[in-house]
């Protein structure tokens, strides 16, 4: 796999039974964003950058347009609305009685945001089933990151595994993107009149492949602190499948090997027990003698951590 970025390592943030259940199990969870912390996180639905007010007229207009040119208009044929501005241009054709344009916008207006609304909850229920079908594992750039500590390694209790991106064995890490991080999540479409093109089947510059990468790699300015990176695993876009446990749960999460050699090292939290040292010290045996182990301690002069390897 070629390395598509320029970091060697990475890390992950993690409480002690965590980092010993993947030490055993020599497996990583790959989660569905639908089940992340923060709720606005790729949870949240597709949205459009104008009010619908705005819209409406434009949207309107562009629909008499498209059914009353005498020129048949050039549109995508797979586009659900297509159908209906081709029946309605044949009604229009063979029409015995000519409706003014005003009669006809007027006519066709709540017909029309009805349709637009549908469209926008239909693309809604693609996205919410695309999300729970994805697979996500989260790494981040810094190994000494004081709330990442406090937030997800169990107060400084749990640990840190450096992993490390290698090429020759194609591991995942090779193809980590980073995470955006923005005031305003990304939207659909920024204006009524692409907005209108795309779903009337003409060309557009909306690009469903790209509108998912920007989602999932966009986060709140809040959390900028992180530093994350995001290993995904998408599914088919076009027929998202969620899938379900014999009872019919979704199942929103994935374990997935990990070869031994993407461990580089680990960090004991400057808090965690003598007794989870040992657990995660007797993991490090066998393929996994390789690791290097540090300790942390607590800066007595500043808000910092230091390292201390552990050499036996």
């Amino acid at each position: 796999m070629t390395i598509i970025h320029d970091r060697k390592y990475f890390y992950k943030y993690v409480t002690a039974e965590a980092a010993l259940l993947i030490l055993q199990s020599r497996k990583l969870k790959y989660s569905s964003p639908f089940i992340f912390n923060d709720p606005f996180d790729v949870q949240t639905r597709i949205v459009l950058r104008f009010e619908e007010s705005e819209f409406a007229e434009l949207y309107i207009k562009e629909l008499y347009r498209l059914t009353h040119d005498e020129k048949d208009p050039c549109l995508d044929a797979t586009v659900p609305l297509v159908s209906d501005i081709q029946l309605i241009r044949q009604v229009v054709k063979n029409s015995p009685t000519e409706m003014s344009r005003d009669q006809w916008m007027e006519a066709i207006k709540d017909i029309a945001m009805k349709q637009y609304i549908q469209l926008l909850d239909s693309m809604n229920v693609w996205w919410s089933q695309v999300g729970r079908a994805s697979r996500i594992f989260c790494v981040v750039e810094e190994r000494d990151n004081l709330l990442m500590w406090a937030h997800y390694a169990q107060n400084h209790e749990g640990a840190v595994i450096q992993f490390e991106c290698l090429p020759e064995l194609d591991n995942p890490l090779c193809a980590a993107m980073k995470v955006n991080y923005v005031t305003d999540p990304p939207v659909i479409a920024k204006t009524p009149d692409d907005y209108i093109r795309y779903l009337t089947g003409q060309p557009h510059t909306i690009d469903h492949k790209s509108l998912f990468y920007d989602l999932y790699l966009s986060k709140s300015v809040h959390w900028k602190y992180e530093n994350e990176w995001r290993v995904f695993i998408p599914p088919n876009l076009l027929n998202p499948i969620v899938p379900k446990d014999a009872y019919g749960n979704e199942i929103l999460f994935d374990l997935i090997s990990f070869y031994p050699q993407e461990i580089h090292s680990i960090y004991f939290g400057c808090k965690m027990s003598e007794d989870n040292r040992q657990k995660i010290e007797t993991c490090l045996s066998g393929d996994f003698e390789h690791v290097k182990k540090y300790n942390c301690i607590r800066n007595e002069k500043k808000y910092k951590l230091d390292f201390a390897e552990i050499i036996r």
